[in-house]
Parts: C-alpha cells; sequence; structure tokens
C-alpha cells in the first residue's frame, strides 16, 4: 500500500476553532518513492482571529491571511487529492491527537467526510509514536538529540531532522513550513523503515482496527511502548476484553502487577482501577495507532531476562481464569461510558460538534454533493434550507457568506455579521478560540519579551493586521458592508 505523508501549519493549538493555513502532503509508494506533492495555503475564514505565537512560528506572510485562497477551496483540493491517492496509509508527526483532527473538523466544516484517512481501506499511523517506542529499544537506528538542563531527549522534528542530518537533504529547508516538515518527517521515517524493518513493519501490522484484533489473538500477552516523552520503557500488557459499546476501545491488564490481587474486584472497585494514575488497567484505542509489539519480536532484544517472560506468561494464564474479573469489566467500560456521554453538554458552536449527533443521513450525504456540485450561489441557499441536520444548514451559510454574502436574507445576513463580531470581541478569557483582545495581549507579551527582539519587523506586521480585524469586526459589529 502506498503511503501519505501529510502536515498542516495552522492559526492556532485549538483543533477545533483554530484553522489550517497550509496544507502539504506526499503521495509515496511501498518503497518511498515519490509519486505526487500538493501545498496549499489558504486566508482566514470570516472570525478566526490568528494567534500572533503561531504566526510568529509559522512566519506565514499576513498577505496570504487575507488574499490567498478561501479555506473552503482549499478543503476541495485537499479532499480531491486525498481521494484520489486513496487507498494508503496516512503518516504525520504528532499527528494523531492534533493533525489528524484539524483535518476532520476541517472537512467537516467544508462539507467533506471527515474521515477521509480511516475509511475506504485507508490507514494511519503516527510517526511520533513510532519514533517514542523505538527510543527504548535500544536499536541504535536514530540519533535521538539531549537537550535541556535536564539531559532528556527531544522528540521534536526539526531537533531529530537536524540530529540525523535530514535537513540538508531537503532544498530550501524552512522549519515549521509545512511541506519542508513533511519532507522532515519522511527522512526520520525511511531511516527506520530501512534500518529496523522488524520493528517498522510490526507497528504496520496494527494501524487497523481490524488488523489490531487479529494481532491480539497471536499471543497471551504483548509491550505496550510509552506514549509520554517522560516514560523510557515498555509496559508488558495482557489483552482483556473490549468495551461492548464502543468496540474501538481495548482493556488490558499491567502485568507488572498481580491479578489475582484484583480477581473479586466489583464494578466500581474497577472503574477506580481504571481511572487511578497507577492504571492497573490500561485503556487503548484501536483507531488511535498506539504502538504494540509482540512477545516475540521483543524476546529478541536484550529488555528484559528469561524469568521475566516466565512470569508474564503466569500472570496472563491467571487472568485467562477470571471471567467474572473481565465480566465485571466490560460493565464497568459500559458504565464510564454512559456517564460520560449523559454528563457531555450539547456544544453551542459548529466546531465542537463533530462528534456530536448522529452521523449524516443517506439523504443529507446526497444533497452535500449537489451543494458542491452547484455553482450558483442562490441555488445552493435553496439546498442549504432542504438539509436535515443543523449542523450542515450552518456550514452552509457560513460558506455562502464567505463566497456571496448578498445572497443571504438581509435579516440572515446581519445576525451572521453580528455573530461572528460577537465572538472575536469576547471579553471572555475562558472561550475556545482566539478572540481580539487575547491576540492584543499576546501581542504586548511578545513585544515585551526581549528574545523576540529580532522578529520586530514581522511584530510590526502582525500588529497592523490585528488592528485591521479590528476594524472590519467593528463594521460587522455596526452592520456595515
Amino acid at each position: 500500500m502506498n503511503y501519505v505523508f501529510y502536515d498542516f501549519e495552522t492559526s492556532g493549538i485549538n483543533v477545533n476553532f483554530d484553522q489550517p493555513l497550509q496544507i502539504a502532503a506526499i503521495l509515496l509508494d511501498e518503497e518511498f518513492n515519490e509519486i505526487d506533492v500538493i501545498d496549499e495555503r489558504c486566508k482566514l475564514k470570516d472570525g478566526v482571529i490568528a494567534n500572533p505565537k503561531a504566526l510568529l512560528v509559522n512566519r506565514v506572510k499576513i498577505d496570504i491571511l487575507r488574499d490567498a485562497q478561501s479555506f473552503y477551496d482549499m478543503m476541495d483540493i485537499v479532499q480531491d487529492k486525498f481521494s484520489k491517492w486513496s487507498p494508503a496509509t496516512f503518516i504525520g508527526y504528532n499527528s494523531i491527537w492534533f493533525d489528524e483532527e484539524v483535518l476532520r473538523n476541517s472537512l467537516f466544516q467544508s462539507l467533506h467526510d471527515p474521515y477521509i484517512t480511516n475509511t475506504n481501506n485507508n490507514s494511519r499511523a503516527d510517526l511520533f509514536k513510532i519514533v517514542l517506542g523505538l527510543a527504548p529499544l535500544g536499536l541504535d537506528i536514530l540519533n535521538l538529540p539531549i537537550k535541556g538542563e535536564k539531559g532528556r531527549i527531544s522528540f521534536k522534528l526539526e531537533d531529530i531532522a537536524k540530529a540525523n542530518d535530514i535537513q540538508s537533504t531537503i532544498k530550501d529547508y524552512t522549519a515549521h513550513d509545512a511541506l519542508s516538515d513533511v519532507r522532515a518527517t519522511i527522512g526520520v521515517a525511511k531511516i527506520i523503515k530501512e534500518q529496523a524493518s522488524d520493528y517498522w513493519n510490526e507497528c504496520m501490522k496494527t494501524i487497523k482496527p481490524k488488523d489490531m484484533e487479529d494481532y491480539l489473538s497471536t499471543s497471551k500477552y504483548f509491550f505496550a511502548a510509552p506514549t509520554h516523552t517522560s516514560s523510557k520503557k515498555y509496559t508488558p500488557i495482557s489483552y482483556l476484553t473490549t468495551n461492548p459499546n464502543y468496540l474501538r476501545e481495548l482493556a488490558f491488564f499491567d502485568l507488572e502487577n498481580d491479578p489475582l490481587r484484583f480477581s473479586d474486584s466489583r464494578v466500581s472497585a474497577i472503574i477506580a482501577l481504571i481511572e487511578s494514575k497507577q492504571k492497573v488497567i490500561r485503556l487503548l484505542k484501536s483507531n488511535k495507532s498506539p504502538v504494540i509489539l509482540s512477545s516475540e519480536y521483543i524476546k529478541n532484544l536484550d529488555i528484559y531476562k528469561k524469568e521475566d517472560f516466565l512470569e508474564f506468561d503466569k500472570k496472563a494464564n491467571d487472568l485467562e481464569k477470571q471471567e467474572n474479573f473481565i465480566n465485571n469489566l466490560k460493565q464497568a467500560l459500559v458504565d464510564r461510558l454512559d456517564d460520560y456521554q449523559i454528563n457531555q453538554a450539547v456544544p453551542e458552536f459548529l466546531e465542537d460538534q463533530l462528534y456530536t449527533g448522529e452521523f449524516f443521513s443517506s439523504s443529507d450525504k446526497e444533497k452535500m454533493k449537489i451543494f458542491k456540485n452547484t455553482n450558483s450561489p442562490n441555488e445552493q441557499y435553496k439546498i442549504s434550507q432542504e438539509f436535515q441536520d443543523s449542523r450542515l444548514r450552518e456550514i452552509c451559510y457560513r460558506f455562502l457568506f464567505s463566497i456571496s454574502p448578498n445572497v443571504l436574507p438581509d435579516d440572515k445576513l446581519l445576525e451572521r455579521k453580528r455573530f461572528i463580531a460577537d465572538k472575536v470581541f469576547c471579553k471572555e478569557d475562558k472561550v475556545k478560540w482566539c478572540t481580539l483582545e487575547k491576540a492584543k495581549n499576546e501581542l504586548q507579551a511578545i513585544k515585551d519579551d526581549d528574545k523576540y527582539i529580532d522578529q520586530k519587523d514581522y511584530i510590526q506586521e502582525i500588529d497592523k493586521y490585528i488592528k485591521s480585524e479590528e476594524e472590519k469586526y467593528t463594521s460587522y459589529l455596526l452592520g456595515l458592508v
């Protein structure tokens, strides 16, 4: 299967309310030969204020924020390319919890299927997790740089690329440019794939939930890679069960504990075990690309002694006999999920609504296609009124406001402008998005910090940008054009 390596540069770090400003991706074959490339940029959506620190990192030209193609046009290009490149394995660096969520939300907010990377025979992996899993194995494959006074390994892509002389092989390399970071990610992955092929192949065996299910049937116990940069070892785990109401949630027992000690635990006690810091019961999601290695693979490395494996085997055998414990565990998983769903308030804003409500109906999906294939804003407005799902109606209104605001009735146009203005002028510090107030405060802190003194000219550009945004949204607040 082919690989798609990708990266985003965004307006901030909130995966729901911020947006991509640049998306780059490269399609490779199984031998890492380059097949195709995209590198797209877009302007800000109405109501999105770029975080000044994000701009300092990305160094995006201010003119792009105003004058580049629309977010919606960019997402049309991305969706079209990713569809044509499928099936493939989509890989980013620290992507599962950030880039993947940004991608899903961006596709959702532009009337596209948000789950493109793990449907239609596609799969996804996170190179950051693979590098974290490589570090404790002692394979001496990748140079992992030591930085800071405490002498800790830096897992930043930029640092690893530099330590392994990958940057010098990339033409016009610029850190925090999406295309440069994609090529750096490929460079790191290529080293692992070529010099530790057994490890790479083990990681690729479990990137699909169904493959994970098959993999877990091959042995009594496995080894889970560290999930945080502060952790330096693998954890011996034995698969117990799956949440009956959420089949992507897998429960494992940490074999560094004695299973017989917990065999009589009731449901409430098991929930406490799951939620405790000790993590006697570990939950992993099969659709989040966890790195789990087989006991046979680990036995070939000098990590554990022979007697350790004998002990793990004994504990795994003891667990197999704990039918009552496993049944209580299933109930605990169901109860936790029920409690979570009951306590979840319905989000107020569209940006938080990707995972709320039902999947789109077949009728709405068909209307999405018709809407996308219609060039007349007037016809698109008529179609927008026909959606059953209120989320889709809201997305359509946002899209139409961006391309042809006058197609909206006067009352809806005024309502839309007031909605956007209220959002950007909001004074509440706890809101999830970057308001004008937050942007101005952060910019002032940047001006007062000597470490940014060399970026004085660009900081002035950001200052002008924020002031112009304030003028634009003031006109919205007044109901002006």
